[in-house]
C-alpha cells in the first residue's frame, strides 16, 4: 500500500508551497528524462514534446532550474546549458557550479572531512579509491558490488558503485577505513553488469565524503544565493531524493517513485518536510509539476 502523501491538485498546501518558490532542484533519471535520457519524448519513450514545452514555460516565467544529479560535472554542464539554465549540482551534492561558460564558479564539498586531510594535489575521490573502501565492499560482499564502469570515471569527489546491497551494512563496513565515508543509494539501474546477485533489481550507489549530501548541497546553495528553503522546491524519484525534503519548502515525487521499495520505505518513516506527488509517471510527471509551479507563480 502506497503512503498517503497527497497529489499536487489535491493537497490545500500545494498553492502556498509553489507560489513561493523561486527556484527548483530537479533530479534527472526517472524524473525529468524519459528512459534512455531522452527529454523528447513521453514517460514510455516515445516522441513527445511534452518536458520540452514544460521546460520553455518554466524558463519564460523566469524561474530558476537546478539539476541535483550523481553524474559528473561534465555530464551536467552540457545539460544544463542545453536547456537555458545556468546552475548544477554534481555528483550526489558534492560539486555545485554556478555557470556554464570558462568563469563558472565552482565549489567542491568534503562534507565533514577537516581541513588539511587531503594531501597536496590530491583529489577527494584519489582520496577514496585510496582509502581502500572499495575493495572492502568488495570482499565483504562477493559478486554484490562492482565500479559502475564507465560512469567511474572523470569523478572529482565520489566513487560510483553498482551492486545488490544493504545499505546498513555496506556503511558498517565504510565505517572501518578513513577517511570516513558515506555510502548512497542512487536508485536502481537498468543492467546488473557483471553481478552475479538476483535477488534485488541493482543499485547505482555512490560512496561520498562523510556528510556530503544533496540536502546538504541544497542548503549551501540556498544559503548563497541569500534564500530561505521556503523559496525552494525539489523533485526527485527515489529514496535519496526524499532527504532533499528537509532542505525546501515542499518536495515533489513523480508517480513512478511509488513503484520502488526504497521509496514506500522510506516514506513510513517520519517526513522530513511536505511531500506531495504528480499523477503523472517520469518526465510527464515533471512537466505536470512544471505547469501547476507556472500556474502558482502568475497568481
Amino acid at each position: 500500500m502506497s503512503p498517503n502523501v497527497p497529489y499536487l491538485d489535491e493537497s490545500q498546501r500545494t498553492q502556498a508551497a509553489l507560489r513561493g518558490a523561486s527556484v527548483l532542484y530537479t533530479d534527472l533519471d526517472g524524473t525529468l528524462v524519459a528512459r534512455g535520457g531522452n527529454v523528447l519524448a513521453d514517460a514510455a519513450g516515445e516522441p513527445s514534446l511534452v518536458t520540452a514545452e514544460a521546460i520553455v514555460a518554466v524558463n519564460r516565467a523566469g524561474l530558476d532550474v537546478v539539476p541535483i544529479s550523481g553524474r559528473n560535472r561534465l555530464q551536467l554542464r552540457e545539460l544544463t546549458q542545453l536547456l537555458g539554465w545556468h546552475t548544477y549540482i554534481a555528483e550526489a551534492g558534492a560539486i555545485t557550479v554556478r555557470g556554464t561558460g570558462l568563469t563558472a564558479e565552482v565549489a567542491l564539498d568534503t562534507g565533514e572531512w577537516p581541513d588539511g586531510l587531503l594531501a597536496q594535489g590530491i583529489t577527494p575521490f584519489d582520496a577514496i579509491t585510496m582509502s581502500g573502501g572499495y575493495e572492502a565492499l568488495e570482499a565483504a560482499f562477493p559478486g554484490r558490488i562492482e565500479q559502475f564502469a564507465p560512469w567511474q570515471l572523470v569523478r572529482e569527489v565520489t566513487l560510483l558503485l553498482r551492486g545488490c546491497l544493504n545499505l546498513a551494512e555496506a556503511q558498517t563496513v565504510l565505517d572501518t577505513v578513513h577517511p570516513r565515508m558515506d555510502i548512497v543509494d542512487n536508485g536502481p539501474v537498468r543492467s546488473y553488469g557483471t553481478l552475479t546477485c538476483r535477488d534485488m533489481d541493482p543499485h547505482a550507489y555512490h560512496v561520498v565524503p562523510r556528510g556530503v549530501s544533496k540536502a546538504r548541497a541544497i542548503e549551501l546553495d540556498l544559503a548563497h544565493r541569500g534564500l530561505s528553503r521556503k523559496d525552494a522546491v525539489a523533485i526527485g524519484d527515489s529514496a535519496t531524493d526524499i532527504e532533499m525534503a528537509s532542505a525546501v519548502g515542499a518536495m515533489v515525487l513523480v508517480d513512478n517513485a511509488f513503484d520502488s521499495p526504497g521509496v514506500l520505505a522510506r516514506l513510513q518513516q517520519a517526513s522530513p518536510g511536505l511531500l506531495l506527488r504528480t499523477r503523472a509517471k517520469r518526465n510527464e510527471g515533471w512537466a505536470e509539476f512544471a505547469r501547476a509551479w507556472v500556474a502558482a507563480r502568475a497568481l
